[in-house]
């Protein structure tokens, strides 16, 4: 039985025939300008013209990689073809073309006496030097493998002999070219096992299935290194002439191959149309991928490009387009999950969680905005990708409106009794508005947000309890009374911080008085434990939701008309780091614990007008942090300053008003190290400072008053200057009024 007929695919002898009435002339016209001192340059008229002739490489975006400097240098395609025209322009470039090899008659004789191997290999490779067009992989070197006669048919034999040269001489073989039947294979099992990946034309018989020999890349032994390649015009149909998909869908891209512009013999140009054209492109695409990642193997890079490519017709894998159009931007781009690895060794998911860094440990937002916080992750072949962990980084909350009328209504709702056996009561309500989702109806609007009992025992004891926002309330300056009428536990600015590191807080405190010196001891909770005070806007799983307990030991004292306080705080967070919390590759600790001292003093001015104000300064210890790519913080010092001015009965009988400057919780020392993966599987160990770029400065003007026995109006405006220390941040300005009635 004879071998079958291996044929330059039929439909190019229609394609020769209108490419050789559309000739290009010698591209010696191509203008140049020369510049005096300088070598001669291509015109930019001319770039423009060498571009709009290779328009193939647009569509399938191949610009994406040229931007990544990746133009397919270093990788050697094979062609196996009618040849090349060595002496085209478009080959000239010293190292373009290596030795060839004539299969047909065992020389080096690879003239191109057809057109269309020199035609195929400048799709693949031809120059970027502003003449005529250029190829996919413009830097790519080519082995030009004659398997074609200069007249006549070719036969498998000699295809046989020309693929066996190529093993081990280059890493992509392209075959533009057709066999009649199904022929012997071991030839292609060869080439399979020898690494290469090998591109070839599915056919230019409008057939619907892939005609041989790209037929074989849905043999088992294939091992996905056969990609059938169809080709589509200018508006991503099926051509015509394209032989479909068929049951090699899987393994069948589709590429430009309709009026393609490139090099002929002779050195001339010539439009011509084929799968013949559609194969060099993907061709080219591969020799991409191979020098962006020289470790993957044939089967990963055409895999990639199965699974990138941009689905056409049918959703899905389908008899006609199979996977699709080739896409060059998508398949330089990650596959799958990007994981990297700690210095422990774990591998973890990069961009998966968040980061919410607070006003102290803001420099790391500071750090993602300037693109310091990189990282190398592999995709799902091992790929390394450079990775911004920018990403998976928050803004550090800033005002906003909901929250600072939530902060009212507790100011204008709150109602204060004493009951029969002198324990005082207050409670704060909070108006909510609907949120989205809920109807009015259901929706939480008003809802107790605080509560607080003191209760006053015999002997100068005293026992307290508070749940919500009255928490932090107890100790500190809020809890100084410089006299009796004069309270300032409504002025947020005077709240310990680190007794406020977390909202949603309750306490148990005992005090016991010795001689006009008041001790105070008491245990702080916080957490959304509480359904009193629960927060519906909380989204976070229980397993993973910041939480804080503090200890507090304090001792106050009252004059005539001045207050003085000392108070020791230990504060222990979980899943959370002074006020910062990641469910991400950055978290700083799962666990802290603060040490902090505040000094706190408030002086009558008047009989209705306080001068108030604290100092609180912590150290938070440092140590190695397991499962991040954080590795290492040291001991973090912060510091926290205010001063308010506060007043009663101003304006009207019950009105309060206070006027505040406040430099909110900041680090002042203290560094994290990062090590992170970084290229050639080195580690890379970085040490930032945890000192945050800027001071915030927050002055805050609060005024409420009753109007009539049940309404309240409130008004509240206030200026950070460098929001949460972050130097370059716009000023926060809220200015809000409220007027609260009960029916």
């Amino acid at each position: 039985m004879s071998s079958p007929v291996l044929l330059v695919p039929r439909f190019m002898s229609l394609a020769v025939c209108f490419a050789c009435a559309a000739l290009a002339m010698p591209a010696s016209a191509e203008p140049v300008e020369m510049i005096p001192g300088a070598t001669v340059q291509a015109t930019r008229s001319a770039l423009e013209t060498e571009r709009s002739n290779s328009a193939f490489i647009g569509r399938i975006r191949a610009d994406y990689a040229y931007g990544l400097g990746i133009t397919g240098k270093g990788v050697t395609i094979a062609t196996l073809d009618t040849g090349i025209s060595t002496d085209h322009r478009e080959f000239s470039q010293a190292g373009k073309l290596l030795r060839g090899f004539n299969a047909v008659n065992g020389s080096s004789d690879v003239t191109d006496r057809s057109g269309h191997g020199s035609h195929s290999a400048g799709i693949l490779a031809a120059a970027r030097d502003g003449r005529g067009m250029s190829g996919v992989a413009y830097d790519a070197m080519l082995l030009p493998i004659k398997v074609f006669p200069d007249r006549g048919s070719g036969s498998t034999a000699a295809l046989d002999i020309g693929l066996r040269y190529a093993i081990g001489k280059a890493s992509i073989v392209n075959m533009s070219l057709g066999a009649s039947s199904v022929y012997d294979s071991r030839a292609m099992q060869q080439a399979v096992k020898g690494g290469l990946l090998i591109v070839a034309s599915a056919g230019n018989d409008g057939s619907p299935s892939v005609g041989w020999p790209a037929r074989f890349a849905r043999e088992v032994w294939a091992n996905n290194q056969i990609i059938a390649v169809g080709a589509v015009d200018a508006s991503n149909k099926m051509a015509a002439f394209s032989n479909r998909a068929g049951d090699v869908a899987a393994w069948y891209l589709v590429a430009p191959g309709v009026g393609i512009y490139s090099s002929y013999r002779n050195d001339q140009y010539a439009t011509m149309s084929g799968t013949s054209m559609a194969a060099p492109v993907v061709s080219g695409a591969a020799a991409l991928l191979m020098q962006m990642w020289p470790s993957l193997r044939a089967d990963q890079v055409a895999t990639i490009l199965l699974v990138t490519a941009t689905d056409l017709g049918a959703p899905g894998i389908d008899p006609i387009y199979g996977r699709g159009l080739l896409n060059v931007e998508k398949a330089m781009q990650p596959v799958g999950t990007l994981t990297t690895t700690t210095f422990n060794g774990k591998t973890v998911s990069v961009l998966a969680g968040l980061t919410q860094p607070s006003s102290a440990t803001s420099k790391i937002w500071s750090l993602a905005t300037s693109g310091q916080l990189r990282v190398v992750g592999r995709d799902d072949f091992e790929r390394d990708f450079g990775i911004d962990l920018g990403a998976t980084v928050a803004r550090p909350t800033s005002l906003s409106l909901d929250r600072a009328i939530g902060d009212m209504d507790r100011r204008i709702e709150v109602a204060e009794q004493v009951l029969a056996d002198g324990s005082e009561l207050s409670l704060a309500y909070e108006n909510r508005r609907p949120q989205m989702g809920l109807s009015f109806a259901d929706a939480p609007r008003r809802r107790l947000a605080a509560l607080s009992l003191q209760r006053q025992g015999g002997g100068g004891m005293e026992t307290a309890f508070a749940l919500g926002g009255f928490a932090g309330a107890y100790f500190g300056a809020a809890a100084l009374k410089p006299s009796p009428s004069m309270s300032l536990a409504e002025v947020s600015a005077l709240s310990n911080p680190y007794l406020s590191l977390l909202p949603a807080t309750s306490h148990a405190g005992f005090a016991q008085e010795f001689h006009g010196v008041k001790l105070k001891f008491g245990v702080i909770d916080s957490g959304s434990d509480n359904l009193l005070v629960a927060s519906p806007d909380s989204y976070l799983p229980a397993s993973v939701a910041p939480r804080a307990k503090a200890g507090v030991f304090e001792l106050s004292k009252s004059f005539d008309g001045a207050a003085v306080s000392f108070s020791l705080s230990q504060t222990r967070e979980s899943n959370a780091y002074l006020g910062s919390y990641s469910s991400g590759m950055l978290g700083l600790a799962n666990r802290a614990s603060t040490n902090s001292a505040q000094f706190a003093g408030a002086l009558m001015l008047t009989p209705k007008l306080a001068l108030a104000g604290q100092a609180a300064y912590g150290i938070t210890p440092g140590g190695r942090i397991i499962d991040s790519l954080i590795t290492e913080v040291t001991a973090t010092r912060t510091n926290a300053f205010s001063l308010a001015l506060v007043g009663a009965d101003r304006f009207r009988e019950g009105d309060r008003v206070s006027i505040s400057v406040a430099q909110p919780m900041r680090t002042y020392a203290g560094s994290l190290a990062l090590d992170v993966l970084a290229a050639n599987q080195a580690r890379e160990h970085t040490v930032f400072s945890m000192v945050p770029t800027g001071r915030e400065t927050r002055a805050e003007l609060n005024y409420r008053s009753p109007a009539g026995r049940l309404a309240t109006v409130g008004m509240m405006f206030m200026l950070r200057r460098a929001p949460n220390n972050i130097a370059d941040a716009p000023m926060d300005k809220l200015a809000a009024l409220r007027y609260t009635a009960r029916f």
